[in-house]
């Protein structure tokens, strides 16, 4: 397709018109045969429509350019929340873990009887909380004997996370009153 600006249509026709005056026509023994004229369409604008065209496509152009840089952002941020839900399921986690240690070592503080499994969990994930509560541990003459606070997956061992010091024990039986 071919675009021209009106005034060169305008030009263009009159130097045509100019031509045939002169004496380009063909003379009598001449046939005349029409010009071939390359098959294309044609459109004529003027000046002003072809300045709104551009400016439209200009407008096109930093609207798309907007809207990647408003999707680029929303990546972003809905990246940057996946990232902040998976922190808090492992705060959460953590703090589970931590609840369960701390019903464990406040019961082994008050003398009472505590499975072994749930020494276990203390000593493996609150190594600390464990060497605190031996230590704080009050004798009683009669202790009752408390419940595991554990669930069935932290029975099993399901459970890798450790807070405190990770050093490796060797002892999982507690010394004391039973």
């Amino acid at each position: 397709m071919e675009l021209r600006a009106a005034r060169e249509m305008r030009r263009n026709e009159k130097l045509d018109r100019a031509l045939a005056k002169k004496g380009d026509a063909p003379s009598k023994g001449q046939a005349q045969f029409p010009q071939k004229k390359p098959a294309a369409d044609k459109l004529s604008l003027s000046k002003q429509a072809l300045n709104y065209l551009d400016r439209q496509s200009q407008l096109q152009r930093e609207l798309e350019e907007r809207h990647a840089r408003q999707n680029s952002l929303i990546e972003g941020h809905l990246d940057a929340m996946e990232t902040k839900k998976k922190q808090l399921d492992t705060m959460e986690k953590t703090l589970k873990m931590m609840r369960k240690c701390d019903k464990i070592a406040a019961a082994v503080m008050r003398g009472d009887r505590v499975p072994p499994e749930d020494l276990r969990y203390l000593m493996i994930h609150d190594q600390n909380g464990y060497k605190l509560a031996m230590a704080m541990r009050r004798p009683k003459k009669d202790p009752e004997r408390v419940e595991s606070v554990l669930d069935e997956e932290d029975r099993r061992g399901d459970s890798n996370e450790t807070v405190g010091d990770s050093r490796p024990t060797t002892s999982l039986s507690p010394s004391g009153p039973d």
